[in-house]
């Protein structure tokens, strides 16, 4: 008896049809009709009767269905366990990460763990952080990068500190940003509500918001083409040297920072793989993989640059 006999006695069940069950098995009704007769003569009894409603299963029949349904159930949990072994060998990462931490650290993170395991595969998804806690919780993905850990009670790892910057490409101070033209783009609530929260504390004035886009990469290009200034991850600054930024700070004068976290669940780390990659990244300076270089404030020349007024 092959996988398809089994097939045919669960299908017959299921639908009580021969032209349903010849078409989820892609064969033609004769050959189904055919391959019953046959079956039935190997076992030695009647499977199934018809009717002007269709057919039925004998007593027989539906004890050989069941045995269908418990031997492909079982054959199915083979399948998955050779499938885990040779995931479990070769390995398959999902992550999911803001477009920034996509773009300016994983290509280096991925490049440097894979030399270490080459046969590891990755599937990256490229999410705002908001979204990242809901997809770990809901077991899309292995590991989640985001900024700011939004109250995540499992494991967690701090990658490293970033700033925020006020940027133009012309000179400006930044005392004049009330009265120049502002690029916004939509993002997370949370992220959102702290640059309106410094702002409000920084201006008695609403910003001149000119132009909105749908997404940072936009607004940087807009930026960094003269249209307008941007308020942007301290991140993309060295790919405009020429343009004039200012690292924001708070009431008490100290740069805003944000925190860029690694999180997952903790049974995660049952899974080989998984477990081969948080020791990696533990045992790495996440900001090392960053791709453009950006020196923290406390740099005196970015200090001066910082506090120019």
């Amino acid at each position: 008896m092959t996988e398809r006999d089994l097939l045919i006695l669960k299908y017959l069940k299921e639908f009580g049809n021969i032209t349903k069950t010849a078409n989820a098995l892609f064969i033609s009704q004769p050959a189904l009709t055919a391959r019953i007769k046959q079956l039935e003569q190997e076992l030695g009894t009647k499977l199934m009767h018809s009717s002007n409603k269709g057919v039925y299963l004998t007593p027989t029949g539906l004890e050989a269905a069941a045995f269908a349904d418990d031997i492909l159930r079982r054959f199915d949990g083979f399948r998955s366990k050779i499938q885990a072994i040779e995931d479990e060998e070769a390995g398959c990462l999902k992550l999911s990460a803001p477009y920034i931490i996509s773009k300016y650290y994983l290509p280096a993170v991925i490049t440097a763990f894979r030399k270490e395991h080459p046969k590891v595969k990755f599937n990256v998804t490229v999410a705002p952080s908001s979204r990242v806690t809901p997809m770990l919780e809901a077991d899309k993905c292995n590991f989640g990068f985001l900024r700011n850990d939004f109250g995540w009670d499992g494991g967690k790892h701090l990658l490293c500190l970033n700033y925020i910057a006020a940027v133009n490409l012309r000179p400006f101070e930044i005392s004049d940003l009330p009265h120049m033209h502002r690029v916004d783009y939509t993002t997370d609530t949370y992220y959102k509500k702290m640059l309106n929260l410094w702002w409000d504390d920084t201006f008695a004035t609403p910003p001149q918001v000119d132009v909105t886009v749908d997404s940072l990469e936009l607004c940087k290009e807009m930026v960094f083409s003269g249209v307008g200034f941007g308020i942007l991850p301290s991140v993309f600054l060295p790919e405009c040297p020429e343009a004039t930024s200012y690292i924001l700070k708070n009431k008490a004068g100290k740069p805003i920072e944000r925190h860029t976290w690694l999180i997952y669940k903790k049974d995660v780390l049952n899974y080989r793989v998984a477990k081969q990659f948080l020791e990696f990244i533990k045992a790495h300076d996440f900001s090392d993989f960053l791709q453009l270089k950006f020196k923290a404030p406390d740099d005196k020349k970015n200090i001066k640059k910082a506090d120019r007024k």
